[in-house]
């Protein structure tokens, strides 16, 4: 019972959500382009309407022009001014943010995996930010869901970073910390 709940709330709610606004988006842009539809070819390219198709293209190309955007200095500030003012009120923006920005390749991103060491006892955490006096906040994620935790401020000469992405050190939390004694080394 335990994984059908898992697959439906893990798995297929995602999908489900994803191919509902995927659609929302489709219907859209059709109502947009429907002047030219006769002029259209009513042939489909591998079951899909040129209509479809044409509409799935202007989805992309708008997908497209808003990454482009999304580079640029004026968007990124008010991006960082609504994740400042409004997104903090959002439970696990942050962490949902740094792991999305992982799974696309940017290394931008100002959270670490690191690791504390005291007297002899080693600790997991998260580097969240650094001030220039060397003072560091630590984020330590609990085992099970790593979304939950307790922080604190240590000095940077405590910690050693650990050359691993975030989202491993929250795989390795999720599992109790199975396969995490490899990467202790003094």
């Amino acid at each position: 019972m335990r994984k059908i709940f898992s697959g439906i709330i893990l798995f297929l709610l995602p999908v489900m959500l994803l191919l509902f606004i995927f659609k929302k988006a489709i219907t859209i842009v059709q109502g947009l382009i429907l002047p030219i539809k006769s002029y259209l070819p009513v042939e489909t390219i591998l079951g899909v309407g040129m209509l479809s198709l044409i509409s799935l293209l202007l989805i992309l190309l708008i997908c497209y022009l808003a990454g482009m955007m999304a580079e640029s200095r004026y968007v990124k500030s008010f991006i960082a001014l609504l994740e400042d003012n409004l997104f903090v009120f959002i439970p696990g923006y942050a962490m949902i943010k740094s792991r999305a920005s992982e799974a696309i390749g940017n290394t931008d991103d100002e959270w670490k995996a690191v690791l504390i060491g005291d007297n002899g006892d080693w600790k997991f955490g998260i580097e969240v930010d650094r001030q220039p006096d060397g003072i560091c906040t630590i984020f330590f994620p609990e085992p099970p869901d790593a979304k939950s935790g307790e922080m604190k401020m240590i000095h940077e000469s405590k910690l050693k970073r650990l050359d691993m992405p975030v989202s491993k050190l929250v795989k390795i939390i999720r599992q109790y910390g199975h396969g995490a004694a490899c990467l202790v080394k003094e």
